[in-house]
């Protein structure tokens, strides 16, 4: 191999190390963005909730789940192709309080698995114009983290490391 062949492969290595989470759970490498955004505060759930990935996945599961842990129905259906986007419909109207879309995948091009968690926040507009519930907190410390948003060797490139606290 050539030198910059082999230099990439070992970045590619050291991030898919990086990317391992003790208990077997892999960070969000191939995450790009979504709507809602992580921590955000809307009035009502978009229509639609979007995902987007940097590469091709295989999606395995798609959920929406309130702070009990009560799953909520999603018209999201499975596909057996890769997908850079994922999209789907809350069926029923979601009462003020905080959310987390949760996901499973399978990267195909790495051979890991992936997933994640994108928290946001149901609050309706005060008479005051502000939201009436504070932001979503931060995921819980089971749920799956990730090491940087975007395609995987981005943080590597310009230099930067992962959070501590991620």
């Amino acid at each position: 191999m050539t030198t910059i062949t082999t230099r990439i492969a070992l970045v590619a290595a050291i991030w898919c190390a990086l990317c391992v989470v003790p208990g077997g759970a892999s960070a969000q490498c191939s995450f790009d963005s979504s709507v809602p955004t992580e921590g955000a505060v809307v009035a009502e759930a978009p229509a639609p909730i979007v995902i987007n990935f940097m590469l091709g996945i295989e999606l395995q599961a798609v959920r929406l789940v309130d702070a009990s842990g009560t799953a909520w129905p999603i018209d999201w259906v499975k596909t057996d192709e890769n997908v850079f986007k994922a999209e789907f419909r809350v069926t029923e109207p979601l009462p003020p309080g905080t959310y987390q879309i949760v996901w499973s995948a399978y990267v195909r091009q790495h051979y890991h698995p992936d997933g994640g968690v994108i928290a946001f926040t149901v609050a309706p507009r005060g008479a005051n114009g502000d939201a009436e519930v504070k932001p979503a907190a931060a995921p819980p410390a089971a749920a799956v983290h990730r090491g940087a948003t975007g395609w995987p060797y981005r943080a590597l490139q310009a230099g930067a490391a992962p959070r501590a606290d991620r």
